[in-house]
């Protein structure tokens, strides 16, 4: 078979993968969260519900700043100065005092971890000088991201006028954080970190519940405030990852169901298929310095997509070289790419493979065109 017929072998094999995919017929079963959203590894919003309602976000906030800690290259291991603030007493504090010196990555890590809300102030004082240079930083980071529904008041996240997001700005800020901060990544899944605090070594224990009740938890960061409970999440399984951002629920515990609703949902509408092998013989072209071999052809890699049942179709395009086109081992002759809704789902190299078959000599004088002519 040679590689023109690979794109009919291809259109034969997605047969079912062309169908329209199946319309989601179910939805998440929240119960507290006043907002809520879950999306794909691409931004891909799954479901959703008041997505763009600006809403207090708590110590979700400290996600931003430890973002913008990080893209200012301060040294993670400085020593920090800290000026102690008062934030009142109902508010969660490692109880740093003015004798700790504690490094730039220790605070970042009480704050993401245990949420100390004193630590996030002491960072935006050490990276920026003040909290109000801080909080403009914050600010442009957000319209940079597109957070088109988002303004910071304070690095830490207590109420405050003017400190507001929604849903969905909050899951593009997750998606950015874990994706391109591994220190961020690392450490919203710590179930604890340590750091001295009024002169002791002391033991932070994480806030984020979820790690350790829902398989394939990564974080990311909980909060609470008068509006309610919160919590922006991301989880992997199978391959896939997803975020989730609820805000506004009654209880501590229902942030954790509702979270988990969201994720359960968006796993069981999650379907997966194979779409190549490398060990699939595709067929040959001929060798090009000699005629008397062949070059099998094959996908580099066995892969494997996955797509969500929205109702849009999986589309497939194949880019291939030309028919009986001379090839050398290993040389890339085409391409086949999977997409759902705009959204690359895979794509399958085709290639000759470094070992040659040997085909039967020919003797072209033998044929009919020379019968007689001899």
């Amino acid at each position: 078979m040679r590689v023109s017929a690979f794109i009919s072998a291809v259109l034969a094999g997605m047969l079912l993968l062309a169908q329209p995919a199946l319309a989601f017929d179910t939805a998440p079963e929240i119960s507290e969260a006043h907002a809520a959203i879950v999306c794909d590894a691409s931004g891909n919003v799954l479901w959703s519900s008041n997505a763009d309602e600006e809403m207090g976000m708590a110590s979700i906030t400290k996600v931003m700043t430890a973002v913008v800690a990080l893209d200012s290259g301060m040294d993670l291991d400085a020593p920090c100065t800290i000026d102690p603030i008062d934030l009142g007493p109902y508010s969660q504090t490692a109880g740093f005092v003015a004798t700790d010196t504690p490094t730039l990555r220790e605070l970042l890590q009480v704050m993401l971890v245990y949420s100390g809300n004193d630590a996030a102030c002491y960072v935006a004082q050490n990276v920026a000088g003040s909290l109000d240079d801080f909080v403009v930083l914050m600010n442009e980071k957000a319209q940079k991201l597109g957070m088109e529904h988002t303004h910071f008041s304070n690095p830490h996240g207590l109420e405050e006028e003017g400190h507001y997001s929604t849903v969905g700005d909050l899951a593009i800020l997750g998606r950015y954080a874990l994706e391109n901060y591994p220190f961020i990544a690392s450490t919203v899944r710590l179930g604890y970190t340590e750091a001295y605090a009024d002169g002791v070594l002391q033991a932070f224990n994480s806030t984020d519940y979820l790690l350790d009740i829902y398989e394939g938890a990564l974080g990311i960061k909980t909060g609470s405030e008068k509006a309610g409970y919160c919590f922006l999440g991301a989880a992997r399984r199978d391959g896939a990852t997803l975020y989730t951002c609820v805000l506004g629920c009654e209880s501590d515990w229902g942030r954790w169901s509702d979270t988990i609703a969201l994720l359960d949902w968006a796993y069981s509408v999650r379907s997966s298929r194979r779409i190549a092998s490398s060990s699939w013989l595709i067929g040959a072209q001929p060798f090009a310095y000699d005629f008397r071999f062949q070059c099998p052809v094959y996908p580099r890699d066995t892969t494997d997509i996955g797509f969500y049942q929205t109702g849009e179709e999986l589309v497939f395009e194949s880019t291939m070289l030309r028919d009986s086109i001379l090839v050398v081992p290993n040389q890339v002759i085409g391409a086949v790419s999977w997409t759902q809704g705009g959204q690359g789902l895979g794509m399958v190299l085709i290639e000759a493979s470094p070992e040659l078959d040997r085909i039967p000599a020919l003797n072209i004088f033998a044929l009919p065109l020379f019968e007689g002519e001899i």
